[in-house]
């Protein structure tokens, strides 16, 4: 073979060998552009909202004095929106008619929030989320601090504030504004073991008669005789006279601190027959020997 022509032929081949090397990488790119896939887009919240919950309402605390006990809370949101909390206390007692609560400062004997630690203090909750928070309670030693004490956990909504905006703003124009929020309140109760939380009695039953803005009623008062916070549940029974017809009203349940007395309230229910009723108070009040009761006969018109 001539020379000039084999020298041909090796260049030949080298860029042929050259431009298929190039065309395979821009294969292999071409390959690889095809095969990235770009994230799915988010999914939409679709569920329903059934809101913002707090569990327990009510946290019992039994802790002996000179011991240390914790108990949790949880708040979970149900929603598509992020809340922020702030948890702080409220201590209350017996207002001036023994009925009604007044608010008292932590100091007080009964005053549970002075020994009261809770963690967090300001929750921040995301949608579809649930924070646990922890309440504990450390108490004293000494004879002096087997008594029973209370507080109210409240949870309050807190709110960005903003800049208020008022038309026609002059040095003698006065702004306002409102923002809605919303909060929970959970009940603790601290029981030492020494206490007596079985001395509850019924003191009296009344008929109210219906007036244009109210329906009838018949009222209950019960006293707490004893040393610790009563956990009561109580109902009402009421039978026709004439044709022996009964109605139990809802069961309903309550909290009587030592050395209050309670009234309550039950509507009776506007479609009962005009004539002659007795009804039965039942309170139960956490002795399992005993029950509470009273009656009274009344007449509806």
């Amino acid at each position: 073979m001539n020379r000039y022509l084999f020298c041909l032929l090796i260049v030949s081949v080298f860029f042929t060998g050259s431009t298929y090397a190039q065309l395979n990488n821009k294969s292999a790119s071409a390959d690889t552009s095809k095969t990235k896939k770009t994230p799915p887009p988010a999914k939409k919240d679709t569920l329903p909202e059934t809101g913002v919950a707090v569990s327990p309402s009510t946290l019992r605390f039994n802790a002996k004095p000179g011991t240390i006990q914790t108990k949790t809370i949880k708040i979970t949101n149900d929603t598509r929106k992020s809340y922020t909390f702030q948890l702080s206390f409220q201590d209350y007692g017996p207002g001036a008619d023994g009925e009604s609560d007044a608010a008292i400062s932590k100091y007080a004997q009964f005053a549970l929030s002075k020994y009261t630690v809770i963690s967090p203090t300001v929750v921040e909750i995301g949608p579809r989320q649930a924070k646990t928070i922890s309440v504990t309670i450390d108490i004293p030693p000494g004879d002096s601090m087997a008594v029973s004490m209370w507080t109210n956990l409240d949870i309050d909504q807190v709110l960005d504030r903003e800049q208020l905006e008022v038309p026609n703003l002059s040095k003698n124009t006065v702004g306002m504004g409102v923002k809605n929020t919303f909060g929970f309140a959970v009940h603790m109760y601290q029981n030492p073991p020494n206490v007596t939380i079985s001395s509850v009695e019924i003191s009296s039953m009344k008929f109210i008669k219906k007036t244009d803005k109210a329906p009838n009623k018949l009222l209950m008062q019960a006293n707490n005789t004893g040393t610790g916070i009563g956990y009561c549940m109580y109902y009402l029974e009421i039978t026709n006279l004439v044709n022996g017809k009964q109605n139990q009203l809802k069961v309903k349940q309550f909290a009587i601190f030592p050395g209050y007395k309670k009234e309550f309230s039950f509507d009776i229910p506007p479609e009962l027959d005009k004539g002659p009723y007795s009804a039965m108070a039942v309170l139960d009040f956490g002795n399992k020997e005993e029950l509470q009761t009273a009656e009274i006969e009344f007449n509806i018109e």
